[in-house]
């Protein structure tokens, strides 16, 4: 891989993953199911039983997808798909043919066909034979 595109890929994972960073709340990653380990069963204890206030809390940050998170994965599919067509574009600037060397244009085209023929190889005896059947006495 060239330099170029080595620097790239790296500019790209940084910002998929500042972009990942920004929405992932940090209770989450902590509890991410590829967390290495399994997770610790309770251990069932005796308890008396007891009366239960309900409590009820409010949560501004109700788990929405708020416009934050928008902008931020709006940015990261625009970088994601400017790195791709950049590769693509480059891939092929490196492989296509040359300017003059075998590309066929109009232009060669048209040259081509005024251009003189080749002038006739000697004609072998067998040839010369037939030539002279043919004509005329």
């Amino acid at each position: 891989m060239h330099r170029t595109g080595r620097r790239v890929v790296a500019l790209l994972a940084v910002a998929l993953a500042v972009v990942l960073g920004a929405l992932a709340p940090a209770a989450a990653v902590a509890q991410s199911p590829l967390s290495p380990g399994l997770p610790a069963l309770p251990t069932p204890t005796a308890t008396t039983p007891t009366a239960v206030t309900p409590v009820t809390t409010t949560s501004s940050s109700g788990g929405s997808f708020s416009g934050t998170d928008a902008i931020a994965t709006a940015i990261g599919a625009v970088v994601l798909l400017a790195g791709i067509s950049f590769f693509i574009w480059h891939d092929a600037r490196r492989r296509a043919p040359k300017r003059g060397h075998g590309v066929t244009t109009a232009a060669t085209t048209a040259r081509a066909a005024t251009k003189q023929k080749p002038k006739q190889r000697k004609p072998s005896p067998a040839e010369r034979r037939r030539r002279k059947r043919g004509k005329a006495r």
